[in-house]
């Protein structure tokens, strides 16, 4: 890694050890990390980039990521519906698996929804472009002897389009297409590139029953759809 990476390897293998030894500061972390989930992300989130070498790295997030992070937050806190229009290379999409990721290990019964227009942008296994193989590398990547809940196992419990937490009762699904919204409620909704959807009226109309936080995240797609009307 370059020496700035190699810099937060090592001081995540300082704290990792130190939550290793002492009962009472793995406590206090955990306890930390439960009301803090842009200091879990900075400490212990990977994210993946085909164009560096190597193509694995620490998420370190850069300011803008963490007010996103931040926001994410109070629209779960508060209830509310929020909306992120992206640019290419924002990690828009990496951020908001990491904070699932955070509420699926913080949260318990958080049942997390992600819908795409198809099927393979939500979950393909081995594509490093689909969301749930971000989730998964987030997931694999954490010390599993600090983090993993207790039971899980992830050929059990991290199948295709889900992820489930054996401990807590968290869950983090995925749907696609017009199905979006239709399995069941959810704590908080992420609609992925909703501006491209190409019946999103029936999308709306699904998940005005499933969640009280719905997230679109979208690049823009022209006037007057759904996500520019938001």
């Amino acid at each position: 890694w370059p020496p700035d990476y190699r810099a937060v390897f090592a001081s995540r293998i300082k704290l990792l050890t130190l939550l290793k030894t002492d009962p009472k500061a793995r406590q206090a972390a955990l306890a930390h990390y439960a009301s803090h989930p842009t200091d879990f992300i900075l400490d212990w989130g990977v994210t993946y980039d085909p164009r560096s070498k190597p193509t694995l790295m620490p998420f370190c997030l850069f300011p803008r990521q963490v007010e996103l992070v931040e926001y994410l937050h109070a629209c779960v806190t508060d209830q509310e519906h929020g909306l992120i229009e992206k640019c290419r290379d924002a990690g828009a999409t990496w951020v908001c698996c990491a904070f699932s990721v955070w509420l699926w290990l913080f949260w318990p019964g958080a049942a997390v929804g992600f819908g795409s227009r198809k099927e393979e942008l939500v979950d393909r296994l081995g594509d490093p472009k689909c969301i749930f193989d971000k989730v998964r590398q987030i997931i694999n990547y954490l010390p599993r002897d600090i983090f993993w809940p207790e039971g899980f196992n992830p050929k059990e419990h991290m199948t295709f389009m889900k992820v489930v937490n054996p401990e807590n009762g968290a869950t983090i699904a995925g749907e696609a297409g017009d199905n979006i919204g239709r399995g069941g409620r959810t704590l908080i909704y992420f609609k992925d590139e909703s501006a491209h959807y190409p019946r999103p009226e029936l999308i709306e109309a699904a998940l005005g029953d499933n969640t009280n936080v719905q997230v679109d995240i979208s690049s823009v797609n022209g006037l007057g759809n759904v996500f520019h009307r938001r």
